[in-house]
């Protein structure tokens, strides 16, 4: 019996939006307070990380090209060094998933008590809205490729959105007097440069997001490369 694929449901804006979505989250907006410590030589750690998110975008658009599988890393390790080394690739990212929901999932009920004070500190409103996110965006998933899709678009806006906002409102207030000394830290400046990259880097987390659905995306072959590395650009 001929195995047929799932239709494809997913195009260009859906792909930029996974891969955007995926990486703009708690990482980005908690960075500048990470960041402060170092002074204006953080930015020098942003480049850096940002030049090493575009390679590895650059080269899993080539993978897509090549391997055009779903599953993204797992595919292409099971590829490459068989079904063993795939299945330890495959298992680390699930894992790493596992615990990244949960700390996405506990801080967004966390916000909840910003709206409704008098719940602030109790463990079961906390843990009923997580589970409730969980079990919502897993439902949603499993129902519907379209749907889910459709959601990241737009929760990929209300993330964009404020972030330009502070940016651009930013210049307004320009003062350069912010960047003497350039490393305020008590370490040296490639200490400093080495320690903002690692941390930059956490913020670029998601780059392989379009691979993984690589059957349910139009022209696979062009947009997971070309989606890839706008999402990335758009981050950076």
């Amino acid at each position: 019996m001929k195995k047929t694929s799932p239709q494809r449901q997913l195009g260009l804006i859906t792909v930029i939006s996974l891969v955007a979505g995926g990486m703009i989250g708690s990482g980005i907006f908690t960075l500048p307070a990470a960041l402060a410590q170092f002074g204006g030589i953080s930015l020098l750690g942003w480049v850096i990380a940002a030049v090493g998110a575009t390679s590895l975008a650059a080269m899993m658009g080539k993978l897509s090209k090549v391997i055009p599988e779903q599953g993204g890393s797992y595919a292409y390790t099971k590829r490459a060094f068989g079904k063993f080394p795939a299945f330890i690739v495959a298992w680390g990212f699930w894992l790493s998933l596992w615990s990244t929901n949960s700390a996405i999932a506990l801080s967004f009920a966390g916000y909840f008590s910003v709206f409704f004070p008098g719940l602030q500190g109790q463990p079961w409103f906390t843990t009923s809205i997580a589970l409730l996110v969980i079990w919502g965006l897993t439902i949603l998933n499993s129902l519907s490729i379209r749907g889910s899709g459709n959601l990241q678009v737009v929760t990929t806006l209300l993330k964009i959105i404020p972030i330009l906002i502070i940016a651009i409102g930013g210049l307004f207030v320009f003062d350069i007097n912010h960047f003497i000394p350039l490393n305020i830290s008590e370490v040296s400046s490639i200490q400093a440069i080495t320690t903002a990259s690692v941390l930059c880097f956490f913020a670029f987390m998601g780059i392989e997001a379009a691979t993984i659905p690589a059957e349910n995306i139009k022209n696979p072959e062009k947009n997971i490369s070309k989606g890839t590395l706008i999402g990335v650009g758009l981050v950076v």
